[in-house]
């Protein structure tokens, strides 16, 4: 009777707790008296995270906003911390936040060490650095899923403003702490919500748990599904956009990226892969690299935790957290975290937890700290003569960039260079380079020499040799060839130039009203946007399907190139409200619209001919869920939803067999839809056979649909592959003799050889010259026959049997920047990028390369924009 007594209270307590919202304790509390090697004393006056949020660190996912509160707690009760509010909102309307923290006399002169750091890194200042802090950014969790960093911070910032010991108050008078808590506040919440909601009261370690394995889309990315440690150079988005000015305006000497990598390995902390060190980075940058590291080295190994360097993770991308700073006179430093990816997994050897991985970030961020108060004087002083020592040649050169007949796409670019503060001036007198002709009116001039040269000849610069043939990210990111800009590939002399003015282009010319239409330059990348709100709106629009001569009210008879829009009034109705108001309003805002003053044209056909053809209103289908890529998904939805203004309809994969296609114009496949044969193979052929499109991108989808009896494609073989077909087919012959089998096999080669020689065979991330048809549709809106294409596979197609069916065709030798190993520069000589198939009355895009790269290769969006308007042109 007594146990049953004592079983009923147990369970009645738990009940309670249940009824009360209160959770069983998930792990052991995090406190300082557990992570702390020495007993330390506190402010009492100071609330603990635990205090103040709730629950136990540790014990579950913090959300953003609860990580935000609590450090804006601790801004107002400690004198050692201050807010500096939102330096960005996330798509998702979360704030970006950040704070200062340093000794109370530092933060009451904040204002004052900002303005003396503005003068440190001004070349012809002359200043004291004695008395100067040295300035540690801390970011954490720009990978949303990567969470122990972000779920360090309310313990850190504890630490920091509660501790009352003479080091700390030694450290801080040494360093100015800029703390980002979250960088990804959209994909932070995303996983929190899921590993919250499938951890149950008693978790589970089971690496096959659900709590462990997100669905694709996961927390790694921000809403848009990028990917935001690759968007310091091209910073699309608005929480790259905000991080950038918070780290200009510090100009810290230390830069930390906090994240975490699989489970089953240590700690790793930088300098990474010596010989993937990008060139430009100095060599001083990687010995205070080092120097720092001793500082971990130590702290880790008091407390018995194994760690890694120098392997796995490099500084060659100059896009990412990490390298990004060691072109700003900073020292950036790269921190990978064994993920428990919940609140415990069984791993190798034990059980990682999450308080486990809470713990070494925090112990990182105080190594670093202590590394920085010690360096202080060599920090500072590195951050000086680096930037001292630009600008010191007297030569007066400047690249040279435009963009025809596309100002929207031009002034995109110049707002990325301005990002990183780079000086850009305007063309004064056109200049002629290498048989090119740069125009005054449309040209930008980027000094050479400037204090940012480095980063400017980083991003600029086509890389060709390399050290090692192992790349942790893409081995080129040419901007100019990116954004498919008409540059010089190096500064030139004897340029004349005037201030670039910041104002937004507005037309100049009058707005002249038309009975007839009004004609659309395709070339301007803002047309895609126009052009669906112009279909939306009901209007009448047209597409020229090849170039023609019209009489433009006034300014008499202008060359029109092939995919131009002509706007008409519906029959019947005449023009709609809504119509006339976007044209006028685009017009405005500089968009090249010329009202028509006749239908007869004194060159070329007609304004009435059939070789306008009639553009319908798209309605797009995106595959996406489990299965497929959220980065290419994701980029795909950006460009559509942000820049061309349509809405699209996105379909998990599964649901496909059960789908009616029947009221979409486009199907567009990022991967292969694998497990989906049989009905969903017979639905998509019907699909375009009744006349849809599908646009299919990279070569594992290009093989499905091969496979499938969807595309005619024939790759390129390998000498490996042609001797592995030759060995298969002399086995399968017998009787056959041993020694001639010796004929058919590879030589033989070190064991330890294998991972470099397998990677060397990759392409990672090239930058290849396309041969583009401008007469297809394709083409339409391009001006030059070449076109730069990010490639990402080492898969080639032969081109077409279909004469007129290859719109992009690899030149002979079409590397323009990046590694490409010998046989693969062979391969891809004159094979095919782009292959356009008729199947019925549809047409499938098959693309081996993808046109929305990470939201910033603008030089081949328009590749799927010409897809989904002009897909019947096909």
């Amino acid at each position: 009777t007594f146990m049953k007594v004592k079983v009923l209270k147990v369970l009645g307590l738990s009940w309670l707790l249940a009824v009360q919202g209160l959770e069983p304790t998930l792990a052991t509390p995090l406190t300082l008296k557990e992570i702390l090697s020495s007993q330390v004393e506190t402010d009492s006056s100071i609330p603990s995270p635990s205090e103040f949020i709730g629950v136990d660190l540790g014990s579950k996912h913090l959300l953003h906003h609860e990580i935000v509160r609590y450090l804006d707690k601790l801004a107002t009760v400690s004198p050692k911390i201050e807010s500096l509010g939102e330096y960005g909102k996330s798509y998702g309307g979360r704030p970006l936040m950040a704070y200062a923290i340093s000794s109370p006399e530092n933060i009451k002169n904040l204002q004052l060490i900002k303005s003396s750091r503005a003068k440190i890194v001004e070349p012809s200042a002359d200043i004291d650095l004695s008395g100067q802090p040295a300035v540690l950014h801390m970011m954490y969790s720009i990978h949303g899923n990567e969470a122990s960093g972000a779920n360090a911070t309310p313990l850190l910032a504890y630490y920091l403003a509660a501790v009352k010991e003479d080091y700390l108050d030694v450290q801080l008078k040494n360093v100015v702490i800029i703390l980002s808590p979250v960088l990804n506040p959209d994909g932070l919440d995303r996983f929190a919500s899921w590993s919250n909601n499938h951890a149950g009261s008693h978790p589970s370690d089971d690496p096959n748990d659900r709590e462990h394995i997100e669905p694709s889309p996961n927390g790694r990315t921000n809403y848009y599904w990028f990917d935001l440690n690759r968007d310091w150079l091209p910073h699309q988005h608005p929480e790259s956009r905000g991080l950038l000015k918070l780290f200009h305006s510090w100009k810290p000497n230390v830069q930390l990226d906090f994240h975490e990598q699989g489970s089953n390995r240590n700690f790793f902390f930088m300098p990474g892969v010596a010989e993937r060190t990008f060139p430009l980075i100095p060599k001083v940058n990687q010995d205070l690299t080092a120097a720092i590291t001793r500082f971990h080295e130590k702290k880790f190994d008091e407390h018995g935790t194994l760690f890694f360097t120098r392997e796995g993770f490099d500084d060659f991308y100059v896009g990412k957290g990490s390298t990004y700073p060691d072109f700003f006179g900073c020292v950036g430093i790269l921190f990978e975290q064994p993920s428990s990816r919940g609140v415990k997994q069984r791993v190798t050897g034990g059980e990682l937890t999450f308080t486990d991985s809470i713990t070494n970030q925090f112990r990182a961020s105080l190594s670093s700290i202590e590394g920085v108060a010690t360096l202080k004087n060599k920090l500072l002083k590195y951050q000086r003569d680096y930037y001292a020592s630009a600008n010191k040649r007297s030569s007066k050169k400047f690249y040279l960039a435009s963009a025809p007949g596309d100002d929207v796409k031009l002034q995109e670019f110049i707002r990325v260079l301005r990002g990183h503060q780079i000086q850009i001036e305007a063309l004064a007198e056109d200049k002629v380079v290498d048989g090119l002709l740069y125009k005054s009116d449309e040209t930008i001039a980027i000094p050479a020499d400037q204090p940012h040269s480095r980063y400017l000849q980083a991003i600029w610069g086509r890389q060709l040799d390399f050290k090692s043939e192992v790349f942790y990210d893409v081995s080129t990111w040419t901007l100019p060839l990116a954004f498919n800009l008409t540059h010089t590939e190096r500064p030139v002399e004897r340029v004349k130039t005037v201030p670039l003015g910041t104002d937004e282009v507005q037309s100049v010319r009058p707005f002249l009203e038309s009975p007839i239409g009004y004609l659309i330059d395709w070339q301007s990348s803002d047309a895609a946007s126009l052009l669906y709100g112009l279909l939306n709106a009901g209007a009448k629009v047209r597409v020229g399907k090849q170039p023609f001569v019209a009489k433009v009210k006034g300014t008499g008879a202008m060359g029109f190139s092939a995919g131009t829009l002509f706007v008409t009034p519906t029959e019947g109705k005449g023009w709609s409200t809504e119509v006339t108001s976007a044209i006028k309003k685009a017009f405005q805002e500089g968009l090249p619209i010329y009202s028509v003053a006749s239908s007869s044209t004194p060159v070329g056909v007609d304004l009435g001919s059939s070789q306008f053809e009639v553009i319908e209103k798209p309605k797009v289908m995106v595959i996406t869920g489990p299965g497929t890529s959220a980065y290419r998904v994701g980029e795909i939805w950006h460009l559509l939803d942000r820049r061309a203004n349509m809405p699209i309809t996105m379909v998990d994969k599964y649901r496909l067999p059960d789908l009616d296609y029947s009221g979409y114009t486009h199907v567009i496949l990022t991967n292969p839809l694998k497990g989906l044969q049989g009905r969903t193979i017979e639905d998509l052929k019907a699909f375009v056979s009744a006349g849809g499109t599908v646009w299919a991108q990279g070569a594992e989808t290009l093989e499905w649909l091969r496979a499938n009896g969807l595309a005619d494609i024939h790759w390129r073989e390998t000498d490996a592959q042609r001797l592995e077909k030759k060995r298969l087919e002399f086995v399968s012959s017998p009787p056959n003799d041993s020694t001639v089998l010796e004929d058919y096999l590879p030589e033989r080669k070190p064991y330890a050889a294998a991972s470099d020689d397998a990677a060397s065979q990759l392409v990672r991330g090239s930058i290849l010259e396309g041969k583009l048809d401008r007469t297809h549709p394709l083409g339409f809106g391009y001006v030059s026959d070449s076109i730069p294409m990010f490639r990402r596979n080492a898969k080639f197609m032969t081109r077409s049997s279909d004469s007129y069916s290859t719109p992009i065709l690899y030149s002979k030798k079409p590397l323009m920047s990046g590694y490409m190993s010998g046989e693969n520069r062979r391969l891809v000589s004159n094979s095919a990028s782009v292959i356009v198939e008729s199947r019925g009355e549809g047409t499938i895009v098959l693309s081996l390369d993808l046109p929305a790269f990470r939201g910033f290769w603008w030089g081949t969006q328009r590749l799927l924009l010409n897809t989904i308007f002009f897909g019947k042109l096909m």
